[in-house]
């Protein structure tokens, strides 16, 4: 009897929803109920994207992606007359989505860097007179359009490339933030804390990637590298945006939403998705 990878994803899906919904029914933490939503909605993409329709799978990834720049442009400190530097931001969303959508990869590539870089100053100095605070307003703008909508928007990308690669990704990454989770709080001191959130994490990735390497299509040295790569880059992105929500006022412990929800659930895939997408690019296309 052949062996069906559709089955295999679907159950995957079916895994992470049954589990969503238990959680949602004992009452678990709204911290990890909300991230398991997400992930949730991340797989969901790459289902509809690939047994439905990759067209309606961009507009779900984007609509995610909207959403956690709404929260972010909700948290920074703008002045009002940087609201078209802020309608550029979104602006840019559909514009980045619809090359990703015709697989036009180096408009892809350049949206965000070279257009959004130098439309959104102009279009912050275009909102007003008031010259203080400029600097501040296109820096905190672009970051959001970087973190939200770019490097997230790389995951749409890599599905175009290999479904498996992205289910991968996602995987590993919930594998490192569930852990990540459960040590919070209960481990003193960093030098332990960044240790076991490596060591620990890093054993059940490379056992992901080894699993998945006959659908991803990569070998099993490439394979072993991506397990080892993956929870330091997820580190990397959990010490930045944690750096980014304390400068915003955001409180772990009262993660709500619209108040700092998405920007931690998503804070793991802001250097996984860009490199492992770019990692697969390089070597396996």
């Amino acid at each position: 009897m052949r062996f069906d990878p559709s089955f295999l994803l679907l159950s995957i899906f079916g895994a992470f929803s049954v589990f969503g919904l238990y959680r949602i029914i004992r009452g678990g933490t709204s911290t990890l109920n909300s991230y398991l939503y997400r992930m949730w909605l991340l797989l969901l993409f790459i289902i509809v994207a690939h047994f439905v329709s990759f067209s309606l799978g961009i507009l779900l990834l984007a609509f995610i992606c909207f959403t956690a720049l709404r929260e972010y442009f909700s948290l920074i400190d703008i002045r009002f007359q940087d609201r078209l530097g802020i309608l550029g931001g979104y602006l840019t969303i559909p514009f980045m989505f619809y090359y990703i959508h015709s697989g036009w990869y180096n408009m892809f590539i350049i949206t965000v860097p070279v257009y959004g870089f130098l439309t959104i100053p102009l279009l912050v100095t275009l909102g007003g007179k008031e010259m203080k605070g400029t600097v501040f307003s296109v820096g905190s703008i672009l970051l959001g359009l970087f973190l939200y909508v770019y490097c997230l928007g790389h995951i749409g990308y890599l599905v175009r490339f290999s479904v498996w690669m992205a289910v991968m990704l996602i995987l590993c990454n919930a594998a490192c933030d569930v852990i990540a989770c459960a040590l919070h709080h209960r481990i003193h001191g960093p030098a332990a804390n960044l240790a076991l959130r490596y060591f620990l994490p890093a054993p059940v990735t490379v056992s992901i990637a080894l699993i998945l390497s006959p659908l991803t299509e990569i070998t099993k040295p490439h394979a072993v590298i991506l397990g080892l790569l993956i929870p330091l880059l997820v580190i990397l992105g959990h010490r930045t945006i944690d750096y980014f929500k304390t400068d915003l006022g955001v409180d772990d412990d009262a993660l709500l939403p619209g108040r700092g929800q998405i920007l931690d659930n998503m804070k793991s895939f802001f250097y996984t998705a860009p490199i492992v997408f770019h990692y697969f690019k390089y070597f396996f296309t």
